[in-house]
């Protein structure tokens, strides 16, 4: 099977119970253990539910997600050329932040956790990929890490120098996997969320070229170097996500567990690993895979305040979340696939009319 025609249906699933992941941790544990958070705030107060605790490691999905765009991003860059990379990426990126962005800034007015100015102003900043705060949702810090990557791979590309991509790769997630390595003996507890750390892939770096490297050693080669290099870049990720136990800890005053978020983590790149072996073709896969990113930006607070709202007039909690995800997952479907859709048609009609002319 040629790269170029391989789909990979075990990754859209994947990819997809990691944003379902995110969305059941807010939903069942932050909008009660942080009631400082934006999402506790657009539910209007639950009270504490610890029976729920279980799902409290499902923020660990977003380090899944940095890993498949390290393997998505390199699968698609090998053979696009600068303008066609950048081009693809913003048509991926935009249509969906421009959707959802608004609906969420529309809930936060009527909330009154917003006003007029304010929310124009995160509106602004988050349509225009503004990588620091404020932005509507909390959920966007992530975007701007990614769009790091991307630019890195963009530059390899503009070079002519593609080829570097693995090496690269490997000095990304030596530097962040060094850096996590000497995290807890030096005490740097104060850089855990520095956001230019983030935005350098210091933080993250580790994920994507593990992501990289399962690229790789899925239409390369299998060597030596590259598992070893896996495997160190699998602890990085590992001691990332311990510091982020640490911080969630702080957050809701509460002590975590750091081996619940690891071993979802390495289970899930197991699975990931193992699908790509697998002839998952069918189309509905790569659907429900687009539905991923509409449901990760839309489902923080505008679910979190379906859930308040059904709360107040009598529904359980359990009963309301359920209501909540299964809504969101259909407004996110209805995004990628009618929305999206229409708003890439009209930017290649006005921003990239170019392709068109050269058609």
């Amino acid at each position: 099977m040629t790269q170029h025609k391989t789909t990979f249906g075990g990754v859209d699933i994947l990819r997809f119970l990691a944003a379902v992941m995110v969305m059941f941790y807010h939903y069942g544990f932050w909008v009660w253990a942080f009631p400082g958070g934006i999402s506790a705030r657009a539910t209007g107060g639950i009270p504490p539910h610890p029976e729920m605790a279980f799902v409290g490691s499902g923020w660990v999905g977003v380090q899944i997600f940095f890993v498949i765009s390290g393997f998505v991003i390199a699968f698609s860059a090998e053979k696009s050329t600068p303008l066609r990379f950048f081009e693809a990426r913003v048509k991926r990126l935009a249509p969906a932040v421009w959707v959802c962005a608004p609906i969420t800034a529309v809930v936060l007015l009527y909330l009154g956790l917003s006003w007029p100015t304010d929310a124009v102003v995160r509106l602004v900043r988050t349509g225009l990929f503004v990588p620091f705060e404020p932005w509507v949702d909390s959920v966007y810090w992530t975007l701007g890490i990614e769009i790091a990557f991307y630019t890195i791979v963009w530059t390899l590309l503009r070079l002519g120098r593609f080829d570097l991509m693995e090496t690269v790769a490997v000095v990304i997630g030596l530097v962040s996997t060094l850096f996590w390595c000497l995290y807890y003996p030096l005490d740097l507890s104060n850089l855990a969320e520095t956001r230019w750390l983030q935005l350098t892939l210091v933080h993250h770096g580790a994920f994507f070229a593990l992501g990289v490297l399962l690229w790789l050693m899925r239409f390369k080669a299998v060597t030596p170097v590259r598992l070893g290099f896996s495997a160190l870049f699998l602890l990085g990720g590992a001691l990332q996500i311990m510091s982020s136990v640490d911080v969630h800890a702080i957050k809701v005053e509460a002590a975590m567990p750091y081996a619940t978020p690891i071993v979802i983590f390495l289970a899930a790149i197991a699975l990931m690993a193992w699908s790509l072996r697998l002839d998952l073709s069918w189309s509905g896969w790569r659907r429900i895979g687009l539905m991923t990113y509409p449901l990760y930006l839309i489902h923080d607070v505008v679910g979190a305040a379906m859930i308040g709202a059904m709360m107040r007039a009598g529904v359980p909690y359990l009963l309301s979340i359920a209501v909540a995800g299964a809504t969101m997952i259909a407004a996110s479907w209805l995004v990628a696939i009618e929305a999206e859709p229409r708003i890439r048609l009209l930017l290649d009609h006005t921003v990239f009319r170019y392709r068109l002319k050269a058609a």
